[in-house]
C-alpha cells in the first residue's frame, strides 16, 4: 500500500494536441487575450461566469467560486492565466495558450501546469487531458468562425 503525505507538494504538466487555426496568430492572441472571449469555451457545469479583459470568476458545480486572471500576455506566442492572488486556491496552476504562426495558420497548444499533492493530481490528470482538448478544438471554431 503506498502512503501519501497530504502536505508532500508535487507538480505535474499537462497539454492539449496541437491544433492548426487557419489564421495568423494575431486573430488568436486577440481572442484569447481576453477574459470577455471565454464566455463561449466554458462547459455547462461552470455558473456566474463574469468578466473583464483580465480577471474573470465563475462557479463550479455551484459550490466552488473561482477568481482567475490574465498572468501574462506576449503577443501573439503566449497568454498565461492563474489564479487571481486575492482568493486562496486549494491547487496553484497556470493555464497556458501558446501560439506560433507559420505560413498564416496558427498552432496553438494549451496546457495547464498544477501543483498538489500526489494521489490529487493523480485523480485528476485523466480528466484534464480531455477538457484541454476540447478547449483547443472550440478555440479553433470560435476563432475561425469569429463568432
Amino acid at each position: 500500500m503506498v502512503n501519501y503525505d497530504l502536505r508532500e507538494k508535487s507538480s505535474m504538466n499537462i497539454e492539449s494536441k496541437k491544433i492548426s487555426i487557419n489564421t495568423p496568430a494575431k486573430a488568436v492572441y486577440d481572442f484569447v487575450s481576453s477574459f470577455n472571449n471565454f464566455s463561449r469555451l466554458v462547459p455547462s457545469q461552470i455558473e456566474g461566469w463574469q468578466s473583464t479583459d483580465d480577471t474573470c470568476s465563475f462557479k463550479v458545480g455551484g459550490f466552488m467560486q473561482i477568481q482567475l486572471r490574465m498572468a501574462e500576455k506576449t503577443p501573439y506566442s503566449k497568454v498565461v492565466v492563474a489564479p487571481d492572488m486575492q482568493t486562496a486556491s486549494s491547487f496553484p496552476f497556470q493555464l497556458i495558450v501558446s501560439m506560433d504562426e507559420k505560413n498564416g495558420s496558427t498552432d496553438v497548444v494549451v496546457s495547464i501546469k498544477i501543483e498538489g499533492n500526489p494521489m490529487m493530481l493523480m485523480m485528476v490528470k485523466g480528466k484534464i487531458k480531455p477538457a484541454l482538448d476540447s478547449l483547443v478544438e472550440q478555440l479553433k471554431y470560435f476563432v475561425e468562425n469569429k463568432n
